[in-house]
């Protein structure tokens, strides 16, 4: 496997391939991991992928919670949303960790280090080429010494200007923003807290408000006086033109010091029409590129590499159909579009210039957040789609035996954290980028039918090159037992819609966390024909 481009797309990638047993090679041509900060905002659905990873707790120890955001217009604060409370049980993570893009690059880094994997810098893609059998990328090392790499499949995370996305004539349709931006990474002194997102809007001047780790340490994203067309690549700026920006969008004395990164640029909203040509894929900014707006950039090419790696690896190994392949478009595809295009719609009211527009949106805006911080079900849903768990995929290889149901969680939906008894939840049991099978039953189970399910799980035919685990959760008649795990909390019932005392259902959880087989009954055959069907399990 080549994985071309070393950002957190390309590590996340090759620490999930690793994880599977394929050998592989990634390469960057920058000399290291990112010096700067570049994205920082890790959300929910990332930060469970970490967890199944075993790092989390690198990157918790790293990074910065944020309390919530404000908005303030004309110099006062207008609306307020605490991450607090966003009313969300189904994961541990409700909020939006602040953590720089090097330190989540180093923590992913030193994970591969530990399995046996070093990133090659300093070389950079010159060519790329593929055959029916496999993939041919040309490199050069800083030495000016050319040479090839032979592999089977390749991705392209090489980024915005990816050289894999040209060499496939792909189109990146899009444009930018008519407006140029001033960004500053420096000390923040002001009357003001430094841990909450802050929204700036006066007239038509706008400003954004970061926290980053450190002691009054955040980002500044402010409008530029320059427009973008005026504005080739990224620029240098000075502070004094940031603070002065930012001095105008708050209408606040504000004074900025000790800048870490500065940059007077452009941003662009741009998708490439496909995430994949022959043996080669494209994930994270190769293959998309957003607004700043909900810090969606980074999470989703995280995880365009966790539905892309777990399928490469079972058609590596040969224990799986070719098409399943042609599912990480179909499901990726999708999900990048929909979230470009809301970045894209925010960004664009957020940063609007003219100034009707910009005098709707200093009424309106205040109004709306002020409506959503004071609504429990408005909350929960906006963090569930900031946070990307509200993510379904919709594509013929999932499969739900008995029809889609309101209630009961469907096919394609990401499998929710819940409270199965005092000291273990849903993510406790289905830990690492593996399969899992949950049996979940709220009618009480007696000794015969826990030695029968027992029995048919641990036959289930197991994809080779990754594991499957199975567990069943359910109420006992008999007490506790080893063989399954007692429900001692109805909140497992309720998060997978078994609402009723007598509903049963199997669950397959996908590497990445996504339901991809669902019975409303404990049909162990039928979980056994998608498995050697969809799957190639023997």
């Amino acid at each position: 496997m080549i994985i071309v481009g070393a950002g957190p797309t390309g590590l996340m990638a090759a620490a999930l391939l690793a994880r599977c047993g394929v050998g592989l090679r990634i390469f960057s041509q920058d000399l290291g991991p990112a010096q700067e900060s570049r994205a920082f905002g890790v959300q929910a659905r990332s930060l469970e992928l970490l967890l199944n990873m075993g790092i989390v707790d690198e990157v918790l120890d790293k990074g910065m919670l944020a309390s919530g955001s404000q908005i303030f217009m004309d110099g006062k604060q207008a609306a307020q949303l605490n991450f607090d409370d966003i009313g969300r049980t189904d994961t541990p993570y409700s909020f939006v960790l602040m953590l720089p893009q090097w330190e989540t690059e180093a923590i992913l880094v030193r994970d591969l280090q530990r399995l046996g994997i070093e990133v090659e810098y300093g070389v950079k893609a010159t060519d790329l080429s593929q055959d029916p059998d496999g993939v041919t990328v040309t490199a050069q090392r800083q030495s000016g010494e050319s040479f090839e790499i032979r592999g089977q499949y390749s991705i392209g995370a090489d980024g915005a200007h990816s050289l894999v996305r040209k060499k496939l004539g792909l189109e990146f349709v899009g444009a930018p923003y008519p407006q140029g931006f001033l960004l500053a990474d420096c000390k923040v002194d002001w009357p003001l807290d430094h841990n909450h997102l802050k929204l700036f809007l006066q007239g038509t001047n706008m400003a954004i408000y970061f926290p980053l780790p450190g002691k009054n340490l955040g980002r500044i994203i402010a409008l530029s006086a320059t427009p973008s067309g005026q504005v080739q690549g990224a620029q240098p700026t000075s502070l004094e033109e940031v603070q002065k920006a930012l001095r105008e969008a708050s209408g606040i004395p504000v004074t900025l010091s000790e800048p870490l990164w500065m940059s007077r640029y452009n941003i662009h909203h741009r998708g490439v029409e496909q995430y994949a040509v022959g043996r080669v894929f494209l994930a994270g900014d190769a293959a998309h590129i957003h607004s700043p707006a909900g810090g969606q950039g980074m999470n989703t090419g995280l995880q365009d590499a966790a539905n892309l790696a777990w399928k490469l690896a079972l058609i590596v190994k040969g224990q799986a159909p070719p098409h399943l392949l042609d599912t990480y478009n179909d499901e990726r595809w999708p999900v990048g579009q929909k979230i470009l295009n809301f970045t894209d719609r925010l960004f664009a009211i957020i940063s609007s210039q003219k100034g009707w527009l910009a005098g709707i949106r200093n009424r309106l805006l205040p109004r709306f957040a002020g409506t959503v911080s004071r609504t429990g079900i408005l909350r929960s849903k906006a963090f569930h789609f900031i946070s990307q768990l509200g993510i379904r995929y919709h594509v013929p290889v999932f499969l739900h035996d008995d029809g889609p149901f309101k209630s009961v969680l469907n096919a394609g939906e990401r499998a929710p954290n819940a409270t199965i008894a005092r000291n273990l939840d849903v993510f406790s049991l289905i830990d690492g980028y593996r399969f899992h099978v949950l049996a979940i039953s709220s009618r009480p189970l007696d000794e015969a039918e826990i030695a029968r399910l027992s029995d048919d799980l641990a036959q289930l035919p197991t994809p080779q090159g990754i594991d499957l685990r199975t567990h069943i959760v359910a109420h006992s008649l008999i007490g506790r037992d080893p063989r399954l795990h007692r429900c001692e909390s109805s909140q497992v019932f309720q998060a997978y819609g078994l609402d009723d005392e007598s509903q049963q259902a199997l669950f397959l959880i996908r590497p990445d966390g996504h339901i991809a087989y669902r019975s409303l009954q404990l049909n162990v055959s039928g979980l056994k024909r998608f498995l050697r069907d969809r799957l190639g399990g023997q």
